[in-house]
């Protein structure tokens, strides 16, 4: 694999990004073994390694290169995070791809190499822009930094990004780093509106990549078998509901890589087989049903709900098809 795969980490000891980015490294490797692997990270995070005893050490030898980046660390580490991100082509040398820590690498990612074009990214949600579940929220967030995507193809996840080192790439991310700058100023402070507004502005260098380089696996379902890279979104973590869907989305489950820098047999279970991590109790939901549980009406009701706790809507349902015969 001649391609760099590349993350980036801002963390503390107290939360548990760097165990997520450990977990994704470990299976990069596994399925990767000469691949070169590199971390981007700021200053106060390098730092904090040698403080993290024997998981600070594990972390550090699953690379070939850790680039410290200095930066303000009165910024907060979401934005610290994104400035690294939507910088990398002026920091990382050759071509590479960026992947998400909240990932699980499932098989050898060596055919990147083969794939023609100066940027390529997967559709977020696997769907065109037309039919996307948060199409008119992701619209509203690209409105509040001066871009109106209504008319785009596709909204690309910024997950898994394949960059090469060439003059669009460039650009790309010089205009993405001044947008995203723009953005958080003006309250946005997720950086997939200003890749949009990017891409537009440069004219679409960003290519359309295969599902299975980013499988989101909330609407990805299709592409688990043949991923390539298994996307869990750590950002769903504090939702209660998505937490169940993937063990990886529980922070507890990373307790003896905290406290030891080893992975414990459940998280080695999981490197080794993606679909492990699922929750042993799972439903899918497509089409209507799908957009159903994005609304306001759904999250209404999912609020008050609690198993086995008394409800009078329920109580008066049970009445009424009791009284009528039905099912």
């Amino acid at each position: 694999m001649n391609t760099k795969i590349v993350y980036v980490l801002v963390s503390t000891p107290d939360d548990v990004y760097l165990e997520q980015c450990f977990v994704s490294a470990v299976s990069a490797r596994r399925h990767n073994p000469e691949a070169r692997i590199v971390l981007v990270t700021d200053e106060l995070t390098f730092r904090s390694l040698d403080d993290r005893g024997a998981e600070g050490t594990a972390f550090r030898n699953l690379f070939n290169e850790i680039i410290p980046v200095l930066l303000d660390g009165s910024l907060s580490a979401m934005k610290r995070s994104r400035m690294l991100k939507t910088s990398l082509r002026s920091i990382v040398k050759g071509d590479f791809l960026y992947i998400d820590t909240d990932t699980v690498i499932a098989g050898p990612l060596g055919a990147i190499d083969c794939f023609d074009a100066p940027l390529a990214a997967c559709a977020d949600l696997h769907c065109t822009f037309e039919v996307h579940p948060h199409r008119d929220a992701s619209i509203s967030l690209c409105r509040k930094i001066g871009f109106d995507p209504s008319a785009e193809e596709y909204y690309f996840n910024g997950g898994v990004m394949l960059v090469r080192e060439s003059p669009q790439a460039e650009e790309f991310f010089n205009e993405w780093h001044r947008s995203y700058l723009d953005g958080f100023r003006k309250g946005v402070p997720q950086d997939q509106p200003s890749l949009a507004r990017s891409n537009a502005a440069c004219g679409h260098p960003v290519h359309l990549l295969p599902d299975i380089w980013n499988c989101q696996i909330q609407n990805g379902v299709r592409y688990l078998k043949d991923a390539l890279v298994v996307h869990y979104v750590c950002t769903k973590i504090a939702s209660g509901e998505e937490k169940r869907l993937y063990c990886l989305n529980d922070p507890s489950v990373f307790g003896s890589l905290k406290s030891v820098g080893t992975l414990d047999p459940a998280l080695e279970e999981v490197v080794d087989d993606p679909f492990k991590g699922f929750a042993g109790l799972t439903q899918l939901f497509a089409g209507e049903d799908l957009y159903f549980f994005r609304t306001r009406r759904y999250r209404a009701l999912r609020k008050g709900f609690r198993r086995g706790k008394f409800s009078m809507l329920e109580f008066l349902l049970k009445v009424r098809d009791h009284l009528f015969g039905r099912v």
